[in-house]
Parts: C-alpha cells; structure tokens; sequence
C-alpha cells in the first residue's frame, strides 16, 4: 500500500492514495473520519484494532471520510487533535489499554498536518499479534478482519489464533535454547559462539578466576523470520555510520567496527583483543558482548584482600546507549513488532558492584558495594 515506511509518509501520499489511486477499505485498511459520539468511536477503533492485530495487520487512518457509500468516494476532512480535552493520541493509547487483553503493541502513530486546517490525520499501523487472540472487553468477544469490515470470530478461528501463539512462544524459546539464553541454571548459560571468545587480560592471568562478561541481547518475537540482509554493503555502511553518537555519551563510539565475520547468520563487529563484540543476526538479532572495562581485581590500599569488581554505572551507560542505537536500527529495519531485550552476567556471584560513588573521590568500598545475588 504504502512503499515507505510509516514515518516518512506526508499528505501527498494520503492526498494520492485517495484522489488518485482511488483505495478503497479492505482487508488491511481503514477509514474513519471525525467522531461525532465519542463512545460509539471508542468502540469502534476497539474493534478495528485487535481485528488487525488478530488477522494480518493493516493501517487505520483517521481523517478520512465516505462520501458516496455506493460509489465508495472518500474525502480528506481530518480529525481534532483533541478528544473530551484530551490529545487524540493519549485518549486511543488509554482506551485500548483499559478495554483489550492482552496489551496490544503497535507503532506511535504517524501524525500529518492537512494544509490551511486545524485537522490531523493520523495513520496507525497495527502488526499481527503474536500474542493474538486479543479480547474486545467492552463486546466480550474476539474480532478478525474479514473482507473490507471487523466481524466476530468463530470458534475454530479463535482456536487456531491461540494454536499461533503457541508456536510463536515454543519458536522464542527454542532460539533462547539455541543461543543458551533460556536455562540459568545451566553452566553454559550466556555462552554463545562470540562470547566464548570475550578475553580479559586481568582475569586470563589467574586460572582460578572464571572470565566474567556482561551480554546485552535484543531478540524479535518471530526469531524464526529473515527480516533483514546483512550481508549487503547498504547494511555495513549503515552501521558503520551509526556505531556512535548515542547517549549517554555521544562523543564515543557504542561499539567498534574493526573486524567483520560474516555467517549465514549474520555479521558480527569485534574489537581488537577480543575485548567486545556486537553480533547482528538477519532475524534482527542483536547480542552485545562486553567483558573490558567493566570488570578487574581491586586491591583496596590498607586492606590485605582483594575485590573482584564490576562498575555498574559503565554498565548502566553501555545498556542506555545500546538502547538509543536499537531503537534507530529497528527502525532502519523497518521492525515495528515488539522487542524483547534480555541482560546476562556470567561468572559474577562473588563479585561486588562499584562505581556508585560521588563526584568528590571515591567512597570507602565498604559502603558504596554490594553483593550479586545471581551465580551466573
């Protein structure tokens, strides 16, 4: 329908896709123009909602109306920005929220100023759920979209949604095995082919010591799919481009490009020494690998021990800024389902967090650390 992604769509397109293309609603669009009861709306955009999220997805756009049902003839008249004193995003936002089960997840919308009017338009984009079937609390019943409406489901469609959602699950986890990512009480939890590979020369000294690391993983909740090439040059220059400029802090790179290996999986970055790595899989996968600079052997002066330590606020800052990365790069993707993003630390139970200390010098280390409860 639309050959750009949801963001960079302008009134142009909507002004075509109407004037000129002439489309009609179907089985994954929408029209809806101004509201005039609100309550009747509500239960509309309700219905319309978790029948895409429960078919195969599809775009509502607000601020479009029919003018000629039986020559099916749309008009551009836009929507308030407000609804009961509330802006129109937060109101939708509240009343899905409070009326459908489970929680649906689907892109910010995109909202377009209409020339010389006070009116919006606002296109959603709702995925298929991989959480379907969704429950329309307000009609108590399932909906999917069926030709150009939203019409209840029958009993075998409601089964065969729950049967996909099952398959979903059992398709996560089995790639969480795979990566071992699932079972924490397995010694080779967080061990993944790259991570086996992180070294730090502080703990490489002394056999006794297991080499701790820190993983960071961002997982799509269709691992099973191909969303994405990364083995072409577009994607690499991509990368390369955007390794850094992300809080907290923007000056630095979030992580390095220097040696690429490539599989038929993916690529995967790793800094010189082994030190990190950032592995992208063509599933969306992303796992951060890091071990330098977060953890080392402190000798506290007038203590005869020594501290294996982790410094959480690098920690803390590695997690922010990979965040603000991801978010740009799902969007590159143009992945707009829900992200599931995991954190393991490996081989730390006897370590203590630091790095909690004041601006003024560091604070005595008994009273700035604590103990991990986890072992693994």
């Amino acid at each position: 329908m639309f050959k750009k992604p949801l963001k960079d769509i302008v009134f142009q397109d909507i002004h075509d896709l109407i004037h000129v293309h002439k489309q009609d609603e179907g089985y994954n669009l929408d029209y809806k123009g101004e509201p005039k009861n609100f309550d009747e709306f509500a239960n509309k955009m309700i219905k319309i909602f978790t029948s895409f999220a429960n078919t195969n997805g599809g775009y509502i756009i607000l601020g479009i109306e029919e003018k000629d049902k039986k020559n099916k003839v749309f008009e551009i008249v836009g929507i308030s920005k407000y609804i009961q004193n509330r802006n129109i995003v937060e109101w939708l936002n509240q009343t899905l929220n409070g009326n459908v089960e489970p929680k649906l997840y689907y892109p910010d919308p995109r909202v377009i100023e209409i020339p010389d009017n006070e009116k919006i338009i606002l296109i959603y984009y709702i995925p298929e759920s991989t959480k379907k079937p969704h429950f329309n609390n307000r009609e108590s019943r399932y909906f999917i979209r069926q030709n150009d409406s939203s019409e209840a489901a029958k009993h075998y469609s409601i089964r065969d949604m729950f049967e996909t959602t099952r398959r979903h699950y059992d398709e996560f986890n089995e790639f969480l095995a795979k990566r071992n990512l699932l079972d924490e009480e397995s010694n080779d939890f967080a061990l993944t082919p790259n991570s086996r590979k992180l070294a730090t020369e502080i703990f490489t000294k002394d056999k006794e010591i297991p080499q701790p690391l820190f993983l960071l993983s961002f997982i799509c909740k269709t691992p099973g799919e191909q969303i994405v090439s990364t083995h072409k040059q577009e994607f690499i220059n991509w990368i390369n481009m955007h390794s850094q400029g992300h809080q907290p802090i923007p000056n630095l790179s979030t992580f390095s490009m220097y040696v690429n290996e490539f599989n038929l999986h993916g690529l995967t970055t790793m800094s010189y020494g082994g030190l990190s790595y950032i592995e992208f899989n063509n599933n969306g996968y992303i796992e951060r690998g890091l071990c330098d600079t977060l953890f080392w052997i402190w000798e506290p002066q007038n203590h005869n021990t020594h501290l294996l330590t982790l410094h959480i606020t690098r920690c803390i800052g590695h997690v922010i800024s990979m965040l603000h990365f991801a978010k740009k790069y799902y969007d590159y993707i143009d992945y707009d389902d829900e992200i599931v993003v995991q954190l393991n630390f490996k081989n730390v139970g006897d370590f203590i967090i630091d790095g909690m200390n004041n601006s003024k010098g560091r604070r005595d280390w008994r009273g700035c650390s604590f103990h991990l409860s986890p072992t693994k």
